[in-house]
């Protein structure tokens, strides 16, 4: 799971900031949040904190995890605020809290994952911590982020069009950071029928697809994120 977040230097790198990232994905995942104010959130894979610092300035209570220690180490110099409280931890292998929250929020931890079953454990995970009529917020690489046809901020470099229905498919990407570095990724691609199947039968409604933005000044035309915004059914 995110073997590159395993390095003090890669994290380094990642803090950074993704330009595409920021661009494209960040104002459609604040819009689908919408008035966050006294709300619950419990931010998986929360990396240096960047979104959780935005929730707390929103009016949130925000309980943030990551695997890596070393995000978790540059979020508490980074991105400190009284209404965050951060811990490490790996919500794929489960047992993330109790039923509590009012949104669950996980930001390209999909792509992460690169095991079927570690898809199938944060969903299940998510519907227990979530209160009945919580929202779950999360999202993946869209599947024109595979397309050759991609501009360089941020795009696959290896991935094989015949393996698009093989859950799980493991493969390389890199994006551009806001400092002109050059950021690797190893991601897992799950298709977009395997991952509504999965929300169904760990009894989620999805309420909405969003797709991340154009920004035609840096010739971003094709779609690279895709945001989900579903509902316990």
């Amino acid at each position: 799971m995110a073997q590159e977040f395993r390095s003090k230097e890669a994290v380094k790198i990642y803090s950074e900031g993704v330009i595409a990232e920021e661009l494209t994905l960040r104002p459609v995942l604040l819009e689908l949040l919408g008035d966050i104010r006294n709300k619950k959130i419990l931010d998986l894979g929360c990396g240096d904190g960047r979104y959780s610092t935005l929730f707390a300035q929103l009016g949130a209570a925000v309980i943030a995890t990551d695997f890596s220690s070393h995000q978790i180490e540059i979020a508490k110099q980074k991105n400190t605020h009284p209404n965050i409280c951060y811990s490490v931890g790996d919500v794929s292998s489960g047992g993330a809290g109790p039923e509590s929250q009012d949104i669950v929020f996980a930001n390209l931890v999909v792509p992460s994952l690169g095991q079927v079953e570690k898809l199938v454990t944060l969903f299940s995970v998510t519907r227990e911590v979530l209160k009945a009529d919580g929202r779950f917020i999360f999202s993946i690489l869209h599947p024109l982020y595979l397309s050759k046809e991609q501009d360089s901020y941020d795009r696959a470099v290896d991935f094989h069009p015949e393996s698009y229905f093989k859950e799980g498919t493991l493969f390389h990407s890199e994006a551009l950071t806001k400092a002109g570095s050059t950021m690797h990724f190893e991601e897992a691609h799950f298709s977009l029928t395997h991952i509504s199947k999965v929300l169904k039968e760990q009894g989620f409604f999805i309420c909405l697809l969003a797709e991340s933005l154009q920004v035609p000044e840096k010739e971003m035309f094709l779609p690279k994120y895709l945001a989900f915004e579903c509902i316990k059914s």
